[in-house]
């Protein structure tokens, strides 16, 4: 499957993902109370935190070997597999013990059902990997929007039958069975339970590296989470759990997404000798220009936004979400670093870099616990600057750019972010960034600066133009198929 139509079917499946995500989300927050929403955040926090020390990322190994022997990939599955059984059981040993560990016992129970949850993902991990690794999103898709539409209509049928704070969790537990008789059913041709740890030490290595990297970073997230518990509270925690929720969901879909493609065609450029340069820079460009006005668009918006979408209830979630928009848009500015660090082996260096970050990041964040949600978010800005100071003369190295390259894409996502949020922020001054700022104003202020954007976009000649051109000339070719 070519990049172009594997960008098309994972854009498409996400996007699904995100519409159902979205609305679930906007449903839930006014079906649930701010303390209801923490409770269940505080237990998410303790999950990820467990799962620093079980995050191996052996799936992003199968999809990085040039070759992958049975022998090796019963490896794989094996070492998985131990990794997830051990994660169930410190879950539900924890669960027993959420009171004096996590400061609120109500999160016991959602870690129970927690526990039992993960244990499919050792019977999915070959299929997903696999059918990730041949570049088969058409099936990836479908997996994900049957997972996320399952959880959130379950979700949300259960906080209106009263289930309160468990709700999600047992939600979880629905989607994932739904999700793997799909992962069963469309990657059935990679389905083997055979165990084996033959070659099992370059597969640890890596996981290792990967646990330092990604897990560190997940730390980061996790931890920041369960001090604004202790620090600010459960209700208080509510409120910054859904912004960062929100936060999270329009970062994983939207540049989660590109950089999952883009990581598979570099992967195959790897595998295959080929010049990766230009794969990498066209994708940091299309990225950038579109994720930063989006990121800081959202930003403007964000007290008139949460008080349409969630209620009048949740407006202190709002500049919270502000501060992470921009954090996210520094963050975007060093992108696809992981990727890089992956193909060129130099995890291990990546893996200082994370520790650096989190041993400067989480007292900055503890600092800002100190006072209120709002600085609490403003902290993860240094926290984002530090990541940029540190990676990128590295992402320029291996990349193999040259020192103007990412300077350049800089500047054109710049010129296009300010056109297109320009109208944004003269309604929003007009109406002293008032939450009920009239719609039409709203509405109007964000159809100007997309057609600005789209403008600016043509009479540069960006990248995205040209994508848009293939898009055009293939919706047209169809029509006239039809």
């Amino acid at each position: 499957m070519s990049v172009r139509r594997s960008l098309a079917w994972a854009f498409s499946g996400q996007f699904a993902a995100f519409s159902v995500q979205f609305v679930g989300l906007v449903v839930i927050s006014r079906l649930l109370a701010p303390r209801e929403i923490g409770i269940y955040t505080i237990a998410m926090a303790a999950l990820g935190i467990i799962q620093v020390f079980t995050t191996f990322g052996i799936a992003s190994f199968v999809v990085r070997e040039p070759e992958m022997p049975q022998a090796t990939l019963e490896s794989a599955f094996t070492v998985n597999a131990i990794l997830i059984v051990s994660l169930s059981m410190l879950l539900m040993g924890l669960s027993f013990a959420a009171g004096p560990v996590l400061g609120a016992p109500e999160a016991g129970s959602v870690l129970r059902i927690l526990s039992i949850s993960n244990l499919f993902a050792i019977v999915n991990f070959r299929p997903a990997a696999m059918l990730q690794r041949e570049m088969l999103f058409k099936p990836l898709s479908m997996i994900m929007v049957a997972n996320v539409t399952t959880q959130t209509a379950a979700t949300i049928c259960f906080a209106v039958a009263g289930l309160s704070y468990m709700s999600a969790a047992y939600a979880s537990l629905l989607s994932v069975l739904v999700s793997t008789l799909m992962t069963q059913k469309l990657g059935r041709r990679y389905i083997s339970f055979r165990i084996s740890l033959v070659g099992w030490r370059p597969i640890t290595t890596f996981g290792l590296q990967m646990m330092s990297v990604s897990g560190v970073a997940m730390l980061n997230g996790k931890l920041s989470d369960l001090l604004v518990g202790r620090l600010l509270g459960v209700t208080a925690l509510g409120f910054y759990g859904r912004a960062s929720q929100l936060s999270a969901i329009i970062f994983d879909n939207l540049y989660g997404t590109a950089t999952r493609v883009v990581f598979v065609q570099l992967s195959k450029d790897y595998r295959d000798g080929g010049n990766w340069r230009e794969t990498y820079l066209r994708g940091f460009s299309m990225i950038t220009a579109f994720m930063w006005p989006f990121l800081i668009g959202l930003a403007i918006l964000s007290r008139p936004a949460i008080h349409l979408l969630y209620g009048k209830q949740w407006l202190p979630a709002a500049l919270p979400l502000a501060a992470m928009m921009v954090s996210q848009l520094i963050g975007v500015a060093f992108g696809m670093n992981w990727e890089l660090f992956v193909l060129r082996g130099e995890t291990g260096k990546q893996a200082r870099f994370e520790a650096a970050r989190f041993l400067l990041g989480i007292p900055i964040f503890a600092v800002g616990c100190l006072f209120n949600i709002l600085w609490a978010a403003i902290a993860k800005i240094p926290d984002a600057l530090i990541g940029l100071v540190l990676y990128y003369p590295h992402v320029r190295r291996l990349a193999q750019l040259d020192s103007r390259a990412i300077p350049l894409v800089y500047r054109d996502s710049a010129l296009l972010t300010l056109v297109a949020v320009l109208p944004a922020m003269i309604a929003m001054i007009t109406y002293d960034w008032s939450p009920t700022t009239p719609l039409p104003v709203v509405f109007g202020a964000v159809f100007v600066g997309i057609t600005l954007w789209f403008g600016t976009i043509i009479l540069m000649g960006h990248p995205l133009r040209d994508e848009m051109r293939v898009i055009g000339r293939k919706l047209n070719f169809a029509r006239t198929l039809s």
